[in-house]
């Protein structure tokens, strides 16, 4: 009896028109998606993986861990600042302040330290699903996986992607300061430094105990650099946009708009 015949979409024979390949028992019913439905997922997980910053503050329950760390970190640095201002001005002796600075000292290394370890843990596990993606992409060119199969398990590490970014971003600004902010807080750990450099013998410092503060100080300075790098970047954007509007470039809505989720972005801590 005569069969109506089909070519296999995985392996490429021709066979029976039935529910599996005759040769390689894949099935042949499965609809192959059509590109602009695939452009159009693949352009969805994109959106995931590119998640605004801003759609991060709406999940708090997802970085909740992360914030926690930041927030005790940052208010160990605020006391140990405050407390060297308090000293500098003449209203502690040096003993007192040293055993308080050794103190905070303590903490903020032992909460870094767990801080350094979840960043560790998660850039590892960020390496393993862009590997993953990878593979994923590979497989799918070979024709070892559908389109059908690639676009779920892409938005699926797509979706773990977008998890993990944001909580290694929080843990990065151990600073916990707005990035508008940025300017007069790095303004004022160089004024505590020179201050230090130039009181601190004067009020009963050694010169160990200055080259300590001052090389915890230098710390925290180098921990600003990248803040202030994404703080430049956003000003000089949030410059431009201003210009492209005076020339007529850009119209009052798009102007606002987009001047707007700039002052979102520097208002993110």
């Amino acid at each position: 009896m005569w069969r109506e015949k089909v070519i296999c979409p995985h392996c490429g024979r021709e066979t029976p028109k039935a529910q599996f390949c005759k040769f390689c028992g894949k099935p042949l019913t499965e609809e192959k998606l059509e590109d602009e439905v695939v452009s159009e997922i693949e352009a969805q997980a994109e959106k995931v993986k590119q998640e605004a910053p801003e759609e991060v503050e709406k999940k708090p329950h997802e970085i909740s861990e992360e914030r926690k760390i930041v927030e005790q970190l940052a208010n160990y640095l605020n006391w140990r600042h405050k407390l060297l201002e308090l000293f500098l001005g003449g209203e502690a002796s040096a003993e007192v302040f040293l055993d308080l600075y050794k103190e905070y000292q303590g903490k903020i290394r032992s909460i870094n330290s767990r801080r350094l370890e979840l960043i560790n843990s998660l850039e590892q596990k960020l390496n393993e699903l862009t590997t993953r993606l990878e593979q994923l992409r590979v497989r799918h060119e070979i024709g070892e996986i559908s389109d059908k199969q690639y676009i779920t398990e892409k938005l699926a590490i797509d979706r773990e992607i977008s998890k993990i970014r944001p909580r290694i971003d929080v843990l990065r600004n151990f600073l916990d300061v707005k990035l508008s902010d940025i300017p007069a807080y790095e303004e004022r750990i160089r004024s505590l430094r020179e201050r230090v450099l130039e009181k601190g013998s004067s009020l009963g410092l050694s010169d160990e105990d200055i080259n300590m503060i001052t090389g915890d100080l230098d710390e925290t300075l180098d921990a600003l650099k990248d803040l202030m790098k994404i703080y430049e970047k956003l000003k000089k954007e949030l410059d431009k946009i201003e210009l492209r509007y005076k020339i007529g470039e850009l119209s009052e809505e798009e102007y606002q708009a987009a001047k707007q989720k700039i002052e979102r972005q520097m208002q993110l801590s």
